[in-house]
């Protein structure tokens, strides 16, 4: 790793520290739906926003990075319609998540995320010889059409990774 690399990575903050923040995130988010339901929206998308920056960052910021949280997102909101159609009414639904949440619930999360790190096999799977010329179309597409604005929306409020700000 250069020393430039060195010394523009952040120290990874210890587990405690980041479920704290989060537990924040979601009280402050809580607040403003109760007291400011306009502002929600917002406030859940900038909420999002960091979460996406943070995959971004962490699966390399390309296609691969964009693919995993839209499978994942996929998948998650999938699960939980699938969840809300089969409880027999919505204090029940609320009931069984909240009894849930520790157990089947972060456990199907799991599953998920691991899913949404194949999302270049199902890709491939929908027809294979043509499947692969396709995913490579996708990259180039991505690459060339995609990722700036992507990067752009996503760091608006702070300075663009070293690749973005490079692009001439």
């Amino acid at each position: 790793m250069s020393d430039a690399k060195k010394k523009n990575k952040k120290k990874k903050d210890s587990f405690a520290v980041r479920m704290k923040r989060r537990g924040r995130e979601f009280m402050s988010l809580g607040r403003i739906l109760v007291n400011e339901p306009k502002r929600f929206p917002r406030a859940l998308l900038n909420v999002l926003r960091r979460s996406f920056r943070t995959v971004w960052d962490a699966r390399g910021g390309g296609l691969y990075a964009c693919g995993y949280v839209l499978t994942f997102l996929w998948l998650e909101i999938k699960m939980l319609v699938e969840d809300i159609l089969s409880a027999e009414s919505i204090s029940g639904f609320f009931g069984e998540q909240v009894f849930e949440m520790f157990f089947r619930f972060l456990g199907e999360s799991l599953q998920n995320m691991i899913t949404a790190f194949m999302w270049p096999v199902f890709v491939i799977q929908i027809s294979p010889p043509w499947s692969v010329g396709i995913l490579v179309g996708m990259f180039v597409a991505f690459a060339r059409w995609v990722k700036e604005p992507l990067e752009a929306w996503l760091f608006h409020d702070e300075e663009l990774p070293s690749s973005a700000s490079t692009n001439e």
